[in-house]
């Protein structure tokens, strides 16, 4: 649960949709897209065109096959990072000597503990050899190494590389952290198509932050009506940014009646969920135009909202990954 008094200054919401959340790209004043293709498109994948045709190709069948290979080949390897979990020192020295004898599994879980600093001394340029020789073979791998090149971390920063190897990971592990960042880097290199296909395939296995990318980009494609469903669906789930859009939606009247006393309260839930948000100053409750009692109403909701939603477990896109989720 939330636990936190809310005061009764905020940033006016316009100010968060011209700033940079996830990515840098401004929510754009676009003309009206109703009549485009993609405003025909439907959201959540329910058209097979609409999803990537590396992930619409891979069955059930196939998701399962991998599944059971994964965890009958990581059983032992992870019996021993379990060992070591439990204090057997000795059990980081057994992970280490079967990656140096070719060990797939244990490649990846020492490439983990390198760029992790867990039980070793962190060092990722180390990390991404060692995910470089368990990526032919275990397809966690790939998306750990792409993560060291996204970021530029123990190697030379290359995000088209990255990306490839994240498709590669979403494709055959089903690593649904690899759509989300698909997203981010299309979404950086103004492809949108891509950005929203991505986005969609995360949404339909479920990731919060897909949610909100998902609606962020149907917003900047001014279709507010499915815009609004995966932003509440974000929110819904304590997404962090997903209340500033709702904020600016009830503000505005898109795609939703207008009502500035929920834009003020959506605006309070955004930052009592980013208390520690930098970009996130305090001004005056006026900025939404209130009277004295709709002030009240709007702060009313928004502790009541915080007080009755758990806090959502936040994901580190930045670390390198023990397991897919």
């Amino acid at each position: 649960m939330f636990h936190l008094k809310i005061c009764s200054g905020l940033v006016a919401a316009a100010a968060m949709l011209a700033s940079p959340l996830l990515y840098a790209d401004p929510v754009s004043g676009a003309p009206d897209a109703s009549s485009s293709p993609s405003a025909r498109m439907v959201a959540g994948g329910k058209l097979p065109s609409s999803l990537p045709d590396e992930s619409s190709s891979l069955d059930i069948t196939t998701k399962m096959a991998n599944l059971l290979v994964t965890a009958k080949e990581n059983g032992e390897v992870m019996r021993l990072y379990g060992n070591w979990k439990s204090g057997d020192k000795a059990a980081i020295g057994q992970i280490f000597a079967a990656a140096r004898n070719g060990n797939a599994r244990a490649q990846n879980l020492a490439g983990y503990m390198l760029d992790n600093g867990e039980g070793v001394k962190q060092d990722s340029k180390a990390a991404a050899s060692y995910f470089e020789h368990a990526a032919t073979q275990v397809p966690l791998a790939r998306y750990n190494l792409g993560l060291l090149y996204y970021y530029g971390r123990g190697v030379p920063k290359d995000q088209a590389r990255a990306a490839d190897l994240f498709k590669k990971s979403a494709v055959s592990a089903g690593v649904v952290q690899a759509c989300v960042l698909l997203s981010l880097y299309y979404l950086q290199n103004r492809d949108e198509e891509d950005a929203y296909k991505w986005a969609n395939e995360g949404s339909n296995r479920g990731n919060i932050k897909a949610f909100y990318l998902l609606g962020r980009i149907l917003y900047q494609r001014r279709q507010f009506r499915d815009a609004r469903m995966w932003i509440e669906k974000a929110a819904s789930a304590s997404e962090p940014n997903a209340p500033a859009i709702l904020s600016r939606m009830y503000t505005d009247g898109s795609g939703i009646d207008r009502n500035s006393v929920m834009g003020a309260a959506w605006w309070l839930i955004y930052t009592g969920l980013n208390r520690n948000h930098l970009g996130s100053g305090v001004a005056a409750i006026s900025s939404f135009g209130l009277a004295a009692d709709d002030q009240r109403r709007a702060t009313a909701f928004a502790n009541n909202w915080l007080s009755t939603h758990t806090e959502s477990r936040r994901v580190d896109y930045r670390k390198s990954l023990l397991q897919s989720s």
